[in-house]
Parts: C-alpha cells; structure tokens; sequence
C-alpha cells in the first residue's frame, strides 16, 4: 500500500490580505466569502484538498482585529484554535499595500510556532499588482530584513501565480499518516453553513461599509425533497438577515424591498453555481438587538 501524507496549515493575518481567495482557490472551489471589506471571515472555514498520495487541509481564519470584545473577541480566538490544530503556518501578507502594521501580529505568530515546533511560510500575496516585477526581489529581500524569515513565497492567489511553489512548502512540512477525510471532501463544513456564509457575502457586497459588521445570517429551512427530481433538482432555502437595529432593517430591505430582492438575485445565482440545482430562496430580515455583543445571542448563532 501507498503511504500516504497529511498537511495541516492555518493561513494567518491581518484582514484583507487574501486568505480567503487562497483558501478557494487551492480547494478548487469557492467555500469561503471573499470581499475587501474586514470582518468577512469570522469563524474558521477548512478546506480539503487531495492530490494524490498528500491530504491538505488548510484553515482559514479571521484576519487579526484590536478590538477584542462580543464578535471581535471569538474570532480573535478562532485564530489561536486554529494555530494548535495544525503542522505548520502560512503568514499572509498583501505587498501591495507595504507597511510594517503586521510585525507585532507576526512576531507573536512566530514566537507561538518556534514553541509548537511548527514550520512558518511568509506568503507575500497579490504580486499580480506590482507595476515592475523587478521590484519583486527588493520586496522579497526587505520583508525577510523585518522578519528572519527564509521560507518566504511570492503568490498571487488571484491568478495562480506561485500556488505550485507554495504546495511544494507544505509538502516539505507533510506527515505520514492516514487520510483525515474522504478524497472527495473539500470541506468539513455543511452546505447549509457554506450557504449562509455566501449569502452574508453578497449583502456586504450590496451595502454600505459601516452596516455589514452588525449583520448575521442563519438558514433556518433546507428542504432538499426536489433535489433528485430528474426534470427540475430544486432546493428551497429560507435565510433570516439579523441586524441589531430597525434602522438598518430598513436598509437592508431597502425601497420597496429594492435592496432585499438584489441580495436575494446575487446569493442565488452563488449558490445555484454551488449546489449545482435551482434555488429558491426567500429571505426575511429580524431585528436582534446588540446580538454582536451580546453573549446570550453570540451562543444562539453559534459564536
């Protein structure tokens, strides 16, 4: 018989730098939500991905927050839940955006995996964004000046750029061991979580930048009776949109219900494109006051 490898990696940093989009594209489908605003990721989403005799898993994890308090404080601890279930941890950096805001976060990253004797990647995202590609080396060449770091890959998770390099970091990292799951599993993650995770997605795409923190979705019926039907597979999902104020219920609705109806047309198209079959989807907006900071309604959503 074959032996067979396991790579457990936790992807780590600041928000908006990536990981997410990584996250998708190594599995080979989308599983995370992925916009430019922070706070997207909120709990910790893994990934599966198995190429012949290796098993990947990857963790994806909030981006680092200072606000540790209600929301902000659980998914500052997803990070470190994740940090002690892993092998081996891939930092991740946007070098388009060059600034020395992560070495704080980065250090303590780094103290933590020299004590759990875990491998640390410095992954420098969005390459495709440079204007000159000669700058690349300067770059490689001052984060390793701030860091110490040898192991440091240049990526674009956007265009695939690097991706083959990086797997090749993690193998080195790989142990012998049976697989943890299924070949064909992409994620542990229920299609029902993934479905309210993309639905969220598309009402922070559709709305203002202050407004999407304070929102949460829960699918509160799947019913997947008519998914077999040979003429016409069908899911008919219904999501309630909590919000903490009557004041942003409004505007999720928006007028008329102008607002509301686009979310719905976007998050259906996502998840027709990943249940592979129609979607009905109705969606209600409820009003939970204060529910990201209050610790009666993080446990009733699941934070």
């Amino acid at each position: 018989m074959n032996k067979t490898y396991v790579s457990t990696i936790a992807f780590v940093g600041n928000p908006n730098v990536g990981k997410s989009t990584l996250l998708n594209v190594l599995v080979g489908t989308k599983i995370a939500p992925t916009t430019r605003k922070p706070q997207t990721t909120r709990r910790i989403i893994k990934g599966i991905k198995t190429i012949d005799n290796y098993q990947y898993i990857y963790f994806d994890t909030p981006g680092n927050l200072k606000n540790t308090a209600g929301l902000a404080k659980f998914m500052h601890k997803q990070i470190y839940h994740a940090l002690a279930d892993v092998d081996q941890v891939a930092f991740i950096i946007d070098i388009s955006k060059k600034n020395s805001d992560f070495l704080p976060f980065f250090k303590k990253i780094n103290d933590i995996c020299n004590q759990n004797n875990q491998s640390l990647v410095l992954v420098l995202n969005k390459i495709d964004l440079l204007k000159d590609k000669k700058e690349l080396l300067t770059i490689i060449s001052d984060y390793h000046n701030d860091t110490q770091i040898d192991t440091i890959v240049p990526i674009s998770a956007a265009s695939g750029d690097g991706i083959e390099k990086l797997n090749e970091i993690f193998n080195k990292s790989a142990k012998e061991r049976d697989f943890l799951f299924n070949e064909e599993y992409f994620t542990d993650a229920t299609e029902k979580e993934i479905s309210a995770e993309l639905i969220r997605e598309k009402i922070m795409l559709e709305l203002s930048d202050e407004l999407p923190y304070a929102i949460n979705v829960v699918i509160d019926h799947f019913d997947e009776a008519k998914r077999d039907n040979e003429d016409k597979p069908l899911i008919l999902i219904e999501a309630i949109i909590y919000v903490e104020r009557d004041s942003q219920k409004a505007i999720v609705i928006g007028k008329n219900g102008a607002t509301l109806k686009s979310i719905g047309i976007r998050a259906r198209k996502e998840l027709e494109h990943f249940l592979g079959c129609q979607i009905m989807l109705k969606t209600f907006v409820k009003v939970e006051p204060n529910w990201s900071t209050s610790v009666k309604s993080l446990k009733k959503f699941g934070y």
